[in-house]
């Protein structure tokens, strides 16, 4: 994918792990479609300061999470974070100063073939 989008834009395109990052006010937004919910929960928090760190001012991070509230692995063996909203909630909070622009769960299927609960959040760096 990183390759394809390098071919697209003319420019390079970094491949990384989230907790790698180490920009500051660089980003007017983050699309973490399906990639924040395999880690680790207790590292949730780390990661979303990151994020927020990385943000210019009034930047957008979108992310989703499958649901549940028990960390654990799908039929596949694939780890997830599985939060449920007050403890994802919560932990946005942690990490930094969010404003939250939207806090939606919803029903959908994963890769493994199996519907089940999301929680899909829109934040912003604020503009201060």
């Amino acid at each position: 994918m990183a390759a394809k989008a390098q071919e697209r834009l003319g420019r390079p395109v970094k491949v990384m792990r989230f907790d790698e990052l180490s920009d500051i006010g660089a980003y007017d937004g983050v699309w973490a479609n399906t990639s924040l919910l395999h880690v680790p929960r207790a590292a949730i928090a780390g990661v979303l300061a990151l994020i927020l760190q990385a943000l210019k001012p009034g930047g957008i991070l979108f992310a989703n999470f499958k649901a549940g509230g028990v960390a654990g692995r799908d039929r596949l063996g694939r780890y997830y974070n599985y939060p449920d909203r007050t403890a994802l909630t919560e932990t946005y909070a942690q990490s930094g100063q969010w404003d939250m622009l939207s806090v939606k769960e919803y029903v959908s299927g994963g890769y493994d073939g199996v519907s089940g609960p999301w929680i899909a959040i829109t934040a912003q760096k604020p503009q201060r």
